[in-house]
């Protein structure tokens, strides 16, 4: 594997320290030889993987029991997992629906319930990631939902997709998956885009 050092080198620089007469100095300078290589491993150890970022966000969702448009405390948590495209339609709809409230008090406002980041209405108890495909310049992670508030459980799968923003993984959008009739359908940010298009709520 490049990067890493073979037998023969190893053997060649222990060789070299025994010039050095001051043991702690050759005890360095080997040192100094892997710190390079250290690095990189820990840099690879600590870089999220896709699916590792979508199951991040959905412990957040779930944690948090978030329902219909985040508020504005929640928006902060899920801003490192989302892209600014998506956050910034979250936080219209956020202010659609507060737009809402304030102007027919009476009538319920946009957004207001329901898990937008899923299929189901109520939203999923676990979320695992069990695929992770190449799409162009995204990854796709397939994920398998399950919410356990019905019996039998009920078990479905949605797909996000995730890009690379700033140097960093984020998700970009939902694809519902759900099978049932009331299931969501399309997609996050074309679910949001539409109900924001359309006329607002009249006192």
């Amino acid at each position: 594997m490049r990067g890493l050092y073979t037998g023969a080198p190893l053997q060649q620089s222990v060789a070299s320290a025994t010039f050095v007469s001051d043991p702690s100095i050759g005890d360095a300078m080997r040192a100094r030889r892997f710190l390079p290589l250290l690095f990189l491993v820990g840099a690879c150890e600590s870089a999220p993987t896709a699916s590792a970022v979508v199951e991040q966000f959905y412990a957040a969702t779930i944690a948090g029991k978030m329902t219909g448009a985040p508020t504005p405390d929640q928006l902060t948590t899920l801003t490192p997992y989302v892209s600014d495209t998506l956050r910034a339609l979250l936080a219209a709809a956020r202010r659609q629906h507060d737009a809402d409230a304030a102007r027919s008090p009476d009538e319920k406002p946009a957004f207001a319930d329901g898990d937008l980041f899923s299929s189901l209405f109520e939203g999923p108890n676990e979320v695992e990631a069990v695929a992770d495909s190449a799409r162009g310049d995204a990854r796709v992670v397939t994920t398998r939902m399950t919410y356990r508030g019905a019996d039998p459980a009920v078990t479905w799968t949605d797909r996000v997709v995730v890009r690379t923003e700033r140097g960093r993984l984020v998700i970009d959008d939902i694809e519902y998956g759900g099978q049932w009739g009331f299931a969501s359908r399309g997609t996050l940010r074309k679910s949001l885009e539409a109900a924001l298009a359309a006329p607002p709520i009249q006192p």
